[in-house]
Parts: C-alpha cells; structure tokens; sequence
C-alpha cells in the first residue's frame, strides 16, 4: 500500500530538487550575464586603446609625410627654376638672376626720376 507520509517526503524532496535546480539555473545566467558585461567592458576599452595607438600612430605618418612632400617640393622647384634657366638662357640668352638684377636697377632708376620730377615742379 501507499504511504501518503512516504509520498509527502517524496514530493518535497522533488520540489526541493526542483527549486535548488531553478535556483542553481538562475544563479548560472546571472553568471553568465555578469561574465558577458565584464567581457564587453573589456572589449571596449580594448577597441578605444587599439583605436588610440592608430590615431597616434597616423599623427606620426602625416608628419613624416608632410615632411617628405616639402623636401620633395623643394627639390622640384629647385630643379624645374635650374631647368628654366637653362632653356631661357639657351633660347633668349637671358640669365634669370641677371635678369632680376636688372628689374632692381630699373626700380632704383625709376624711384630716382619721380624723386627728381617731384623737385622739378
């Protein structure tokens, strides 16, 4: 025969499994859950380093690049106005820097006849 006593001991036993089995379930997902935020923060505060080292590390490139695309600038000028003084004194016979000493010379002579008109009158 069945012993309702047994069978009451039996049931709680089972809700009592039952519960610590939930309680145990719950436990795990919080885990997990608190697990899962502490692995985000630590993604994202990987990500900003790893994002922080590339900007640094662009600001360097950009210098260094921008100092090469001046020496190279300058490099060019320097031959391309050697190259047109060649062609231009080859062609014309002029010489650029004895040309602009002339501009000079001219500019001298034209402020000493407005000095000189200016006494004229």
């Amino acid at each position: 025969m069945i012993n309702p006593m047994n069978m009451m001991g039996n049931i709680k036993s089972v809700a009592n499994m039952g519960e610590k089995s939930l309680k145990n379930v719950v436990l795990a997902g919080l885990g997990a859950y608190s697990k899962g935020i502490e692995q985000a923060g630590m993604a994202q505060h990987l990500a900003t380093k790893r994002f922080n080292d590339l900007v640094e590390k662009g600001q360097e490139v950009e210098t260094e690049t921008l100092e090469r695309v001046k020496v190279t600038q300058s490099a060019i000028m320097k031959r391309s106005e050697s190259h047109f003084n060649t062609a231009l004194n080859k062609t014309c016979g002029l010489d650029r820097n004895r040309l602009s000493d002339f501009e000079d010379k001219v500019d001298r002579l034209q402020l000493a006849v407005e000095k000189l008109a200016k006494e004229v009158k």
